[in-house]
């Protein structure tokens, strides 16, 4: 960089060559003696042709040259005026072909010596928290690595991006990617991150660390050569305490822990479902009871219950004890709560001390037996019933089997002692009637001995 002082003596030293320089380009054309651009290289001292001019390039090069190696005060030259343009003006004895090339030589190494001060940049470069100071000639990251022999992996990051061009100052920040296996209940997914601690690479992934329970702590530093980390996913759970509901995610051990962690504070005798040391589940609602005054406990007794049971065989309306009840004794336990914003009496919990003995009673459903008039004449009584009962309404009927035949199934003993001769299943329906009403008066009414099952029927 160029001083305050050289920056004037460059613009004097402007001035003074700008007139010159023109008339000395046109002498040196004119004679043939050296061009511009020899007369650029080798400084205002040009042979034959007087300084080069500020208005070609290499009238630039020779005031930079001559800024940079020059002292600001000498002598003069050949007559020729601009201040430090006569300082590079060689004698005359010296001005071989050799000479000058050497001269133009010492005036390039001076130029692009000049050349990379300008450039050499000082940037800091971070890899993974180590902090260094590069120094550089390159104008962008991917220099900046270069210089430093930092080659990114695949999985690597850097900022700014590599062809970014950087200034005086700026930093550079490379992280190395490394292998993050996170499970998550029971379930693994493996991450790639640049972060360094396991919080950053939670973060990284999208994931909160305060969401979940980790098996290492956040600011546990994450090796390059990979980490596996458990967490317990929060769980959603609901505190209801009298009028009070309170949402939250936790990842709290025991329901205290939860109720700790939302302020809750439970007072000596308060209630709370599920238990205090339960673990929380996800939709778990947790059920704060708050107690007024100190619980009572008394015995109650419990009323035993009584099983009724039909029987056939008893005749309906009618009841039998089977087995008498005895009440039991539970121990209620009771306690003044705050209940929709009033004080309230609660039943906190009930324990059955002796349990009751159940009763059982059965209820008769056998219908009566119809009330028969056995002093009823014979004629009146409903025979086709009878008849419908015991044989269908076929006076041909024929119980081989057991030796009955007709409408009503005589006997053949019984038929002829009615009066009755042959088959009665081969008599006409109308003496079958007639020898059956004649058999109910022989037998005093008796239809039971009979007609056990269908003599019922007489009397429908």
């Amino acid at each position: 960089m160029r001083s305050p002082s050289n920056r004037r003596s460059h613009r004097g030293s402007r001035r003074a060559l700008s007139k010159p320089g023109a008339s000395g380009r046109r002498g040196a054309r004119e004679s043939g003696a050296a061009g511009p651009r020899t007369a650029a290289y080798s400084g205002a001292g040009a042979p034959a042709g007087g300084p080069a001019g500020p208005g070609h390039p290499g009238g630039e090069y020779g005031q930079t040259a001559a800024m940079a190696a020059v002292p600001a005060d000498g002598g003069g030259s050949d007559g020729a005026s601009g201040g430090r343009a006569r300082r590079f003006a060689l004698p005359r004895g010296l001005r071989s072909r050799g000479v000058v090339i050497g001269a133009v030589a010492a005036v390039l190494l001076l130029v692009a010596g000049g050349t990379a001060f300008a450039m050499d940049q000082r940037i800091t470069l971070s890899v993974d928290g180590e902090r260094s100071t590069v120094h550089t000639y390159g104008a962008t990251v991917q220099d900046v690595l270069d210089s430093a022999g930092v080659a990114l992996g695949e999985h690597d990051a850097v900022a700014p991006s590599l062809g970014t061009e950087l200034g005086q100052g700026d930093s550079v920040l490379v992280r190395s990617g490394r292998e993050l296996t996170l499970t998550v209940d029971g379930e693994s997914q493996t991450h790639w991150v640049t972060a360094l601690t396991v919080g950053e690479a939670m973060n990284q992934i999208g994931m909160s660390p305060e969401s979940m329970k980790l098996s290492v702590e956040p600011d546990k530093a994450v090796p390059q050569a990979g980490l596996e980390v458990e967490a317990t996913a929060a769980r959603r759970v609901v505190i209801l305490r009298d009028r009070v509901r309170i949402e939250t995610a936790t990842t709290a051990g025991t329901v205290e822990e939860v109720l700790e962690d939302n302020g809750v504070t439970l007072g000596e005798h308060d209630v709370v479902e599920p238990k205090a040391g339960a673990e929380p589940t996800d939709g778990m609602v947790i059920d704060v009871t708050q107690l007024l005054s100190e619980p009572e406990t008394e015995e109650v007794p419990v009323e035993a219950e009584v099983e009724e049971r039909e029987n056939p065989d008893l005749p309906e309306g009618e009841e039998k004890v089977v087995q008498e009840p005895e009440d039991g004794v539970k121990e209620v336990t009771t306690a003044t709560i705050m209940k929709e914003g009033v004080e309230t009496e609660h039943v906190l919990k009930e324990k059955v001390v002796e349990k009751p003995t159940k009763g059982i009673t059965e209820i008769g459903t056998k219908e009566p037996e119809p009330e028969i008039d056995s002093s009823a004449e014979a004629s009146s009584l409903n025979w086709s019933a009878l008849a419908e009962c015991e044989s269908g309404g076929d006076p041909t009927a024929v119980n081989s089997a057991g030796g009955y035949y007709g409408l009503y199934q005589f006997s053949m003993a019984t038929w002829q002692s009615a009066g009755g001769s042959g088959n009665p299943a081969e008599a006409s329906a109308s003496e079958q009637t007639m020898r059956a009403q004649k058999l109910y008066d022989m037998v005093g009414g008796n239809w039971q001995g009979q007609w056990p099952e269908c003599g019922v029927h007489l009397f429908d």
